[in-house]
């Protein structure tokens, strides 16, 4: 993750916490990106630590899963993100590539209302 991506993690941080406090969700932040030495990386990997998994995970009160990846304007999916998503989607999370707190704000919102109409 490169550091507009890390400013705009922090943001949204700030934002998913304040919806966890009002019990519409619990997330949590995946620090997969950190550049490790082949050893470490090999221990990481045993321990389960995944190429391409998404950057924010999100389980909502029905249970169902969410993934958001967060790229800056200019930033690419990786091969192992793509793949990521794509089986996610697959076992019916909602998934979503993110360059903004406003994308954010109304994917987790559009997901939530969704949720509401199914219940």
């Amino acid at each position: 993750m490169n550091r507009s991506e890390d400013q705009l993690q922090a943001t949204i941080a700030i934002w998913l916490d304040i919806q966890q406090k009002m019990g519409w969700l619990l997330w949590y932040a995946i620090p997969n990106t950190a550049r490790r030495s082949p050893r470490e990386g090999a221990r990481f990997k045993r321990m389960g630590v995944k190429a391409g998994v998404s950057d924010i995970a999100i389980v909502f009160p029905n249970g169902r899963a969410a993934f958001i990846e967060l790229k800056s304007d200019k930033g690419k999916l990786s091969q192992s993100q793509k793949d990521f998503l794509q089986l996610a989607t697959k076992l019916n999370a909602h998934t979503a590539v993110c360059r903004s707190l406003d994308e954010v704000c109304k994917c987790v919102m559009d997901w939530r209302d969704e949720m509401r109409r199914a219940a």
